[in-house]
């Protein structure tokens, strides 16, 4: 989803800062397809078996179109080309990352890069930021939690993405977010330096279950259609950070707004709002044609939507956002003490608190003054003074896993 645990991933410390200084302000995640070429268990495409998106691909035409129509009423922080699906099936990717580009607006991907059709071209069409999600170095680890997919293959893709933006002299931020789970963080420092060999940024997050409909199915008990199942039950005893009491967690902080619901919309690859990036079925969660509905519309709509009411009253929209400040102690409470030492995670749970006050710093003093695009400059510059993509401890890796 936006892989979402995916883009909701550390970077959303930043929100307030940079994205929600307006009530005009707006992310865009847009699926440009319904399909994804995995299964994982954490994610709705791998854990509902019984419902699927609708299938098809996102003319360029129409994504001009929405994109005419947001950057016209409304300050347009970024679009993410991906939500539920992956943006690399569309075969003409390149053309619609240019039309992001070509209006100012800064073009994000996101993708499990077990497939890699045309290096150069996406490359070519130089998108602010392409994202890697992985949950492994070796095999055994990654295929237990990217099913269906081959991390060979994706290594491979990630040295020739390196080089495809080298040939095309790309500013492209790439970056790998690692998705933690209790099992997988030996291999963390692995994957870590391979991607610093490549000249990647890494960015860790900790695993969520998904999709909302589910997460409010194990609290409230009302989506009986999306009840978690023994599969669901087995990846959730995976999880470093305890479903249970991140839930409870989040509970406490219900009160505070929804980061997503103020500046975030989502669309299908017809152009059809979603209520939120959250949610997974279209059938009970579609708003409308975005083309057809100004954007105080959408947000009136989702403002009085019962689903809306369920989910912030339960604290969903805390925990789909990681903005529970207990997250990294849960964590470090749950995982083996040698993976938190290796990880240095005290030291990496300091240097988040110190992002955060700076954050708030910037939200109060500076944040009015600058435009969407030099807020997403400022926010990736801010992750890289704090030292968050650090190279990390050096591991020896065998001959043939070196970039």
């Amino acid at each position: 989803m936006s892989e979402y645990l995916q883009e909701l991933d550390f970077l959303m410390i930043y929100s307030s800062a940079f994205s929600l200084q307006s009530s005009a302000c707006f992310s865009f995640d847009i699926d440009l397809g319904g399909a994804c070429n995995l299964r994982c268990p954490s994610c709705p495409q791998g854990n509902v078996k019984d419902y699927r998106l609708p299938h098809g691909f996102m003319a360029p035409e129409l994504l001009a179109r929405i994109v005419a129509k947001a950057v016209a009423e409304c300050e347009v922080a970024q679009i993410n080309l991906f939500n539920w699906t992956e943006p690399l099936l569309h075969p003409q990717l390149p053309e619609l990352i240019r039309i992001v580009q070509k209006a100012g607006i800064p073009c994000y991907l996101s993708s499990n890069l077990n497939i890699l059709p045309n290096a150069d071209a996406i490359m070519a069409a130089n998108p602010a930021s392409f994202k890697i999600s992985i949950s492994g170095f070796s095999q055994e680890m990654y295929g237990r939690t990217h099913r269906g997919g081959n991390v060979a293959r994706v290594k491979a893709h990630m040295v020739e993405l390196a080089e495809a933006r080298k040939r095309n002299k790309a500013t492209t931020r790439i970056f790998v977010n690692y998705h933690r789970y209790r099992h997988n963080l030996k291999e963390e420092p692995l994957l870590r330096e391979f991607a610093a060999g490549l000249g990647f940024d890494f960015e860790p997050a900790w695993a969520l279950m998904l999709p909302l409909e589910k997460i409010l199915g194990f609290m409230e008990g009302d989506d009986p259609g999306l009840s978690l199942t023994e599969e669901d039950q087995a990846l959730i005893g995976c999880l470093a950070v305890p479903l249970q009491e991140a839930l409870a967690a989040s509970q406490k902080h219900g009160a505070s707004p929804c980061r997503l619901r103020q500046a975030q919309i989502s669309l299908d690859f017809q152009g059809q709002v979603t209520l939120c990036c959250g949610v997974f079925d279209a059938r009970e969660h579609t708003l409308g044609n975005y083309l057809d509905m100004p954007v105080a519309e959408i947000q009136a709509i989702r403002q009085s939507h019962p689903r809306c009411a369920s989910c912030m009253r339960q604290g969903g929209h805390v925990y789909l956002t990681y903005g529970y400040p207990e997250i990294d102690e849960l964590a470090l409470a749950n995982i083996a003490p040698e993976d938190g030492e290796l990880l240095d995670l005290p030291r990496e749970i300091a240097r988040k608190r110190r992002q955060q006050r700076l954050a708030k710093l910037y939200a109060r003093f500076f944040a009015r003054f600058l435009s969407a695009g030099q807020k997403a400059v400022l926010a990736s510059w801010f992750l890289r003074l704090q030292g968050f993509s650090r190279p990390g401890r050096r591991v020896k890796l065998d001959k043939g896993e070196r970039p």
